[in-house]
């Protein structure tokens, strides 16, 4: 078998063994020529659009170019590569170069045109796909905020409401409307989404240990089993062996919805703020849902990735949401506003964490009578406005790059 190509030489084939290496030889430098081409639009392209590209984006694109050049010669010496993968290492470096210097040059040709142009929307997208973009994240925003699974028929009369509203927010209208399944995912891919995002964090708040050692893996059991047991996890005070205080006031809650709605001003809980002030009782249940969930995954002692049952789920979340419900119902029958405050602070807190200024507010357990009757005038005092109590202190958490999912 030839080395290159896996054509069969027999011992007869010297003539068609030249003949296969001279094509290898020309198609290497085909290829070479291909990454020099790259490096030379780039070049060009940065010198026509020298005026509107950012001289940072210069500089790199400039650096990139010598890189190849430089990589080009050396190739062969340092790496010992063939002058296949010589090439075609060199060309993809050529062609990431030519990437960012088409991409700076577009970005500021586009940027000095609108600039001209202050009242045109600005995009440099494909229209259907600037729509698609919007609408879903809008879509995340319903199924976030009103409910994450909802029937086939408000499924479907919510994929019809948020495209039209995403071809009004981007002024476009592209034509007929994407698939729907091309912009609205299921509640899963939300949920999955969320568990890797705040798994880690549910470790470190709860106190999880991820060692192999006999007594780490019972901590890890019996915290995970009197964590689930009556909801205890929800309590900013768990109080363990006796009575919890402050329901919803774990810090884990305003940790996972700054991470999944409130990262920055960019995200969706400030470009959609409307959709989440008050802090909406939907997405409390999602967030103590997930919570849950990751909890469960260490009640033998290490954590086990799971498969997680749709069904299970969405009884989960809809227990979640029953019981803030009758928490709100039982404040409001003792003259109180409990869950709005709650409401009030998580939302507060998300703006303040993403940098955005404050706004006006615009098969689980069941608590019991008794739990309920603990939600008391003491937690509403607790739960000072401006003067927050300690545990509701939230550490910042920076994981190692590459953590296990």
């Amino acid at each position: 078998m030839h080395r290159d190509t896996g054509i069969t030489v027999d011992a007869g084939g010297v003539l068609a063994t030249r003949l296969l290496d001279y094509v290898a030889k020309h198609t290497t430098s085909a290829q070479e020529m291909r990454g020099d081409q790259r490096l030379d639009e780039a070049r060009a392209l940065t010198v026509e659009y020298e005026t509107v590209i950012d001289p940072v984006d210069r500089a790199i694109i400039e650096e990139r170019i010598t890189f190849a050049r430089e990589m080009k010669s050396g190739l062969e010496s340092k790496w010992g590569l063939s002058k296949f993968l010589q090439a075609r290492e060199y060309r993809r470096v050529a062609r990431n170069a030519y990437r960012f210097a088409k991409t700076a040059s577009d970005r500021g040709r586009d940027e000095a045109y609108f600039a001209q142009r202050p009242d045109t929307p600005m995009t440099t997208e494909d229209p259907l796909e600037r729509v698609a973009s919007v609408a879903r994240s809008l879509w995340r925003c319903y199924i976030s905020c009103k409910d994450a699974f909802p029937t086939s028929k408000t499924k479907d009369e919510w994929v019809g409401i948020v495209w039209t509203k995403a071809c009004v927010k981007t002024g476009l209208n592209p034509g007929p409307p994407m698939p729907s399944e091309q912009f609205a995912d299921g509640p899963m891919k939300l949920l999955t989404d969320m568990k890797l995002m705040i798994m880690h964090a549910v470790e470190a708040f709860y106190g999880f240990d991820t060692s192999q050692a006999p007594d780490s893996i019972g901590h890890n059991t019996a915290l995970a089993h009197a964590l689930l047991a009556d909801m205890t996890f929800i309590y900013g005070d768990p109080n363990f062996g006796g009575e919890p205080h402050h329901p919803y006031r774990h810090p884990i809650i305003q940790k996972a919805i700054n991470i999944t709605w409130f990262q920055n001003k960019d995200d969706n809980g400030i470009t959609f703020h409307e959709y989440f002030s008050p802090m909406p009782v939907a997405v409390i249940a999602l967030v103590l849902t997930v919570i849950e969930c990751c909890i469960d995954e260490w009640t033998d002692g290490t954590r086990r990735a799971s498969t997680w049952d749709e069904e299970r789920l969405k009884t989960v979340y809809q227990s979640h949401r029953q019981s803030l419900a009758d928490l709100g119902n039982h404040a409001h029958a003792q003259g109180g506003e409990l869950l709005e405050h709650i409401q009030s602070d998580l939302l507060k807190n998300a703006r303040k964490h993403a940098g955005a200024m404050s706004t006006p507010v615009t098969e689980s357990g069941r608590f019991s009578r008794e739990a309920l009757d603990g939600a008391n005038r003491d937690d509403l005092d607790a739960a000072n406005r401006d003067d927050l109590p300690a545990y509701l202190d939230i550490p910042e958490i920076i994981f190692e790059d590459g953590d296990e999912s």
